[in-house]
């Protein structure tokens, strides 16, 4: 079988406090994307797994082998996979490269034993605060570390990724969260955002599409920021922001 590991945006992302834990807890309207991973996948004797592209992470690291053992760990059920994965998606982008890829093995797994989507979601948070939406998909609001999830109809976007092939560690960028807190400007609404979106109303979007971490990457990342300035320019479109922690820069296309 086929799997299509689709990945996500973050049309409003803000992060709203620290927690006692260590995590953060986060505002945001996610949304997937017509990019991703293609991951050919069948039941075979032995574990198996394979990539087109060099990792720089070693198989007991990968998002995938602690999906599928968490799986097996949460579900009782035993079984080996042959994965053969056709990596598109840049990594360590900020559109959910492997969380995407966590989230098809689990809804695959799910689909072949049968497991509820709820259960599923339990076991996709403890892989990556992202992993449960991309488990469903769609368009939804996401809070606390990102497992509080409001799914909402589906928005019908054109959206153009421009991976920026800088690989951004996700932890150093709340670090320089925490850091900057009380110098970080806040502006935009998600709920807003969502009803400009469904109405098309080009200004209202661009007053709401907010992410928090262009204000951290942008300074030491300078580069991104000026790519972000210069797809504007020359697309004439202001619909233009980095997602997630970056890298990527994502265009919503007018």
């Amino acid at each position: 079988m086929i799997l299509h590991a689709h990945s996500k945006v973050n049309l409003y992302l803000d992060v709203t406090k620290k927690r006692d834990d260590g995590f953060h807890d986060i505002l945001t309207l996610f949304q997937t994307t017509p990019y991703y991973d293609e991951i050919d996948i069948e039941f075979n004797e032995y574990e198996i797994f394979s990539c087109n592209k060099k990792l720089n992470f070693s198989w007991k690291q990968n998002l995938i082998k602690k999906s599928i053992d968490l799986f097996k760990n949460e579900t009782g059920y035993k079984f080996n996979l042959k994965i053969k994965l056709n990596k598109s998606l840049p990594m360590g982008g900020g559109i959910g490269g492997g969380s995407s890829d966590s989230a098809a093995i689990l809804k695959f797994l799910g689909n072949e034993f049968n497991v509820s989507l709820n259960d599923l979601f339990i076991i996709g948070e403890k892989i990556g605060s992202d992993v449960p939406f991309l488990i469903k998909g769609g368009t939804a609001i996401a809070e606390g570390k990102g497992e509080k999830l409001t799914f909402l109809d589906e928005l019908n976007l054109k959206i153009k990724i421009y991976p920026q092939n800088v690989s951004i560690s996700t932890p150093e960028m709340y670090k320089e969260i925490d850091k900057s807190w009380n110098t970080l400007n806040r502006c935009g609404n998600p709920y807003k955002l969502y009803e400009a979106l469904k109405q098309n109303n080009y200004y209202e979007i661009k007053n709401n599409m907010f992410n928090i971490f262009e204000q951290v990457v942008f300074k030491k990342y300078a580069k991104i920021k000026e790519k972000k300035s210069e797809l504007i320019e020359r697309n004439k479109n202001e619909l233009i922001m980095m997602s997630g922690s970056g890298s990527t820069i994502f265009e919503i296309v007018r």
